[in-house]
């Protein structure tokens, strides 16, 4: 079984049968998940902000998100990265296989090991064997697809300034969003390999002359969801020939 989570913009799977909603309990609290089966990969689909984009990123549940996955039987995850484009290389639309990332967050619940202590190895975030899944289906699928880059995670739920930019810029930041982690961190903890694509919704703070509205914004993600879906859901049909 394969697990999705997606951000901002993306609230379903077009395509999936025999969607089953299910409340699952855990030590964080309960997360409803949908089940289904999608490009004949049985998958649990996650929305993180909720299906009507009401949890802000600050308040997401990601401890109970990602127990609730593996709990499940999630033998891996695919998520979706919303972010702000730092690389001046990257267009608005612009997909990027995310390999690294700079945790600048504060006050977020962000590891299981509370009562223990652990230290995971973060050498290597972001499963390698998923994104060469994702990788080998965007070069079949004529995909768009930039192969690695870091991204920065900020708290929000306020936008960057430009200052702020510039300083993440110098420290080897390709993207900014607010969700990504301690996602990823998490993930990890629980050995549940990990893969996240950055999807480029307009450049950072103070790279661009140009306003920006919450419907250009949006109008950028509807048309990335085309390119978007074909990747993930040629990965999900290579996924399932790959478990049976």
């Amino acid at each position: 079984m394969l697990g999705l989570i997606t951000g901002s913009g993306f609230y379903d799977l077009p395509g999936l049968t025999g969607a089953v909603d299910r409340e699952v309990e855990t030590p964080y609290g309960p997360v409803c998940l949908v089940h289904g089966t999608w490009n004949g990969c049985p998958v649990v689909f996650l929305p993180r902000h909720g299906a009507d984009h009401s949890v802000p990123p600050q308040r997401i549940p990601y401890r109970a998100n990602l127990w609730a996955l593996h709990d499940s039987g999630a033998r891996a995850v695919m998520a979706t990265a919303v972010s702000g484009g730092i690389n001046p290389s990257y267009r608005s639309g612009q997909l990027v296989l995310i390999d690294q990332f700079i945790d600048l967050t504060h006050g977020r619940d962000d590891t299981f090991f509370d009562e223990e202590l652990r230290h995971t190895d973060m050498t290597e975030p972001y499963d390698r064997n998923l994104r060469q899944v994702l990788s080998e289906v965007a070069a079949s699928e004529g995909v768009d697809l930039v192969d690695g880059g870091t991204y920065v995670c900020a708290n929000g739920p306020r936008f960057e300034t430009p200052a702020e930019i510039q300083m993440y810029a110098g420290f080897g930041g390709d993207l900014v969003g607010m969700t990504g982690y301690p996602e990823v961190a998490l993930a990890r903890e629980l050995d549940l390999p990990y893969a996240a694509v950055g999807v480029v919704s307009n450049p950072a703070a103070g790279l661009s002359s140009e306003d920006l509205s919450l419907d250009d914004i949006f109008a950028v993600l509807d048309d990335a969801s085309g390119p978007l879906l074909s990747l993930l859901g040629g990965a999900a049909a290579r996924l399932a020939k790959r478990w049976t």
